[in-house]
């Protein structure tokens, strides 16, 4: 049975840049887990309350854990076809990263004020 050219396109662009974003993250994995862990030292600062060090250390251990989960959706939506859930699963850890910033800014505004 022959497969059309555009999914055979399809899936070689795919696999493309589900290899770049998994080398990618893999390089990048070790550091945001060092990072993580040193968040801990949050608590370190005199006005760091509890709730705030916290979701804190919570935002930066979301970063190096998207990276597993990232490899899984990307290569079982590779298996299975599905190549371009695939590749938005590759933009995972973006996403992530974004919404770190974008919490890290919001609870910058609330102890500032």
């Amino acid at each position: 049975m022959d497969v059309p050219l555009s999914i055979e396109k399809d899936k070689k662009k795919t696999k493309k840049y589900a290899w770049i974003a998994t080398t990618t993250y893999l390089v990048l994995f070790p550091f945001l887990f060092m990072l993580a862990v040193a968040s801990i030292m949050i608590f370190d600062g005199p006005r760091v309350t509890v709730p705030i060090g916290l979701t804190i250390v919570f935002v930066y251990f979301c970063m190096p854990f998207s990276i597993p989960l990232t490899f899984y959706f990307v290569w079982s939506r590779y298996l299975r076809g599905d190549y371009k859930k695939s590749r938005q699963f590759c933009l995972l850890p973006m996403y992530v990263a974004a919404v770190t910033v974008f919490c890290f800014a919001l609870l910058d505004i609330i102890t500032n004020c």
